[in-house]
């Protein structure tokens, strides 16, 4: 395709003023699982429309969260994440916080879920905010886990971790750290030199210590039992490992002294010192009270992607609430999250779909799109085509671009629903291959009927075990079409050898429609 230069219209031209911010996840896996740099807008892909700054992608109107007891300096990541899961579920995790909050001396401790499959959970000044995700609580077996969870999270506020690291905006947690910059230069990478990266992460090291060693007091002190963190941990390694096997990436760990967070099995053994100096473990019978009674409070939480944020199923996306749907060929991988979809294809093709509104000419959106993803870097832009995809009035805008050393081209391909909104695609790949986007710009769709009939959200179901179930026989009902052993016997923490005696409850993931 011929490109042409043209400079951006005034109108569109961010000011000198603007400041951009960067919110970057470090995480063990899911929807926000790397590190992002915030170098390059190019790179990022992480601009949208205005409307969709400050909300989640397919909700209107001001944050949820902002009336719930969560900090303005939050917000953004608590949206980013998902937003926020209330009910029983919430009510439950805030009942054990606040035990473990009286354990450690600590008043005004607040605890939230967030609504996200993500397995993680972290703190953030200012105050004593604790968050745990739905996807970490599928995990969880025991009210001790949960307990330890937040207790090691209490223990980062205890500890003043974030003021020693004298970052205002760094965030502590058992599987995440967040960090963010405000900065109008555009060579962050300076920040992030290998040198200072690795001071960074040697120091979190031992702060992680730390609160694994506040955590285990706190567990004691609250009257829960101290090898709730050795559980917990063992769980966490248990779903890395899974999590790997089911990726590819077995033999590919990170040296523990790159991690921004030591190796799960580091913390096993020191954990397991402090249980065993700070207590007994629980009886047989104390334990089956205990995930007893923490199994009934999470029967039927959703599991995996929110309706309300569309689901990813393999290289598909359906989203029932909005009646839309695209597919991605062979190569490429769909991540789904609250603002945006991340897609990623061969030769290091990066991409993202998301929406907004849409209250003038089209082309003029996807333009507007495609300004805030270069930001102020040159770029030449092609001649933008209308046509009709999948029903839906569109417009494909490409252009190329520099990012460092780099050229790309970048392709907006935004579509018209009819009624007020716009979904759009943003592209990134090597000079010369815009085209290895084209299947996924034309399979944007509308759901036929039995697409949506399809398209159910999962749930954890609690089950009781009847005389001749085995664990090869209960994980059959898992909604997954691969890996249902392995799936089943990581959230209940089981080996295939161990034994299932009648009235065990046990969790399944299914299609249910019952929810809490």
């Amino acid at each position: 395709m011929l490109l042409r230069q043209e400079p951006w219209p005034d109108a569109w031209v961010l000011g000198a003023e603007t400041v951009e911010v960067c919110m970057s996840f470090v995480v063990r896996r899911g929807r926000l699982g790397r590190l992002v740099s915030c170098a390059s807008a190019i790179a990022l892909l992480a601009a949208a429309p205005a409307s969709l700054a400050q909300a989640p992608l397919w909700q209107n109107g001001p944050p949820a969260s902002a009336s719930q007891g969560v900090p303005r300096e939050h917000l953004a990541v608590v949206e980013g994440a998902g937003g926020l899961y209330d009910g029983p579920v919430a009510a439950y995790v805030s009942q054990v916080g606040a035990r473990v909050a009286r354990a450690a001396g600590r008043s005004g401790c607040a605890f939230h879920v967030l609504n996200s499959d993500v397995v993680n959970a972290f703190t953030s000044p200012p105050g004593c905010h604790v968050y745990v995700t739905r996807g970490l609580l599928t995990l969880i077996n025991t009210e001790d886990e949960l307990a330890s969870v937040l207790g090691h999270e209490v223990g980062h506020v205890a500890a003043n971790h974030a003021g020693r690291r004298q970052q205002r905006s760094v965030v502590t947690g058992i599987g995440a750290l967040v960090l963010g910059a405000l900065t109008r230069s555009a060579n962050v990478a300076q920040i992030a030199s290998q040198a200072g990266q690795l001071s960074v992460l040697s120091y979190s090291r031992q702060q992680e210590f730390e609160a694994d060693g506040l955590g285990v007091r706190y567990l004691a002190q609250g009257g829960y039992s101290p090898y709730g963190l050795v559980d917990m941990l063992g769980a966490l390694q248990r779903e890395d490992q899974f999590d790997a096997a089911r990726r590819g990436r077995q033999g590919q760990e990170t040296a523990a002294w790159a991690r921004t967070h030591p190796l799960t099995g580091d913390r096993i053994a020191r954990a397991l010192q402090s249980a065993r100096q700070a207590g007994p473990p629980p009886t047989d019978a104390t334990a089956a009270a205990g995930r007893d009674a923490y199994l009934r409070q999470i029967d039927g939480m959703l599991y995996g992607d929110d309706p309300e944020q569309g689901f990813v199923e393999d290289r598909r996306f359906t989203h029932p609430v909005l009646r839309i749907g695209f597919e991605a060929p062979s190569g490429f991988t769909l991540t789904n999250g609250a603002t945006a979809v991340g897609i990623e294809g061969p030769e290091g093709a990066k991409g993202q779909f998301s929406a907004g509104s849409l209250s003038g000419d089209l082309e003029r959106y996807a333009y507007d799109v495609l300004r805030r993803t270069v930001g102020q870097a040159p770029a030449q832009l092609g001649a933008s085509e209308r046509t009709r995809i999948g029903g839906f009035d569109a417009v494909v805008l490409p252009a190329r671009a520099q990012s460092g050393s780099r050229v790309l081209d970048v392709v907006v391909a935004a579509y018209a629903d009819g009624s007020g909104r716009a979904y759009h695609f943003v592209t990134l790949s090597p000079a010369g291959r815009a085209q290895i986007w084209d299947p996924v710009i034309g399979s944007l769709h509308r759901l036929s009927p039995q697409e949506l009939a399809a398209a159910q959200p999962k749930r954890v179901e609690v089950v009781v075990v009847r005389p001749g179930d085995t664990v090869q026989t209960l994980s059959q009902r898992m909604a997954f079409d691969d890996y249902r052993l392995e799936r089943f016997l990581m959230i209940n923490g089981l080996q295939p050898a161990d034994p299932l005696r009648p009235g065990q409850p046990v969790k399944l993931v299914t299609t249910s429609r019952r929810g809490r």
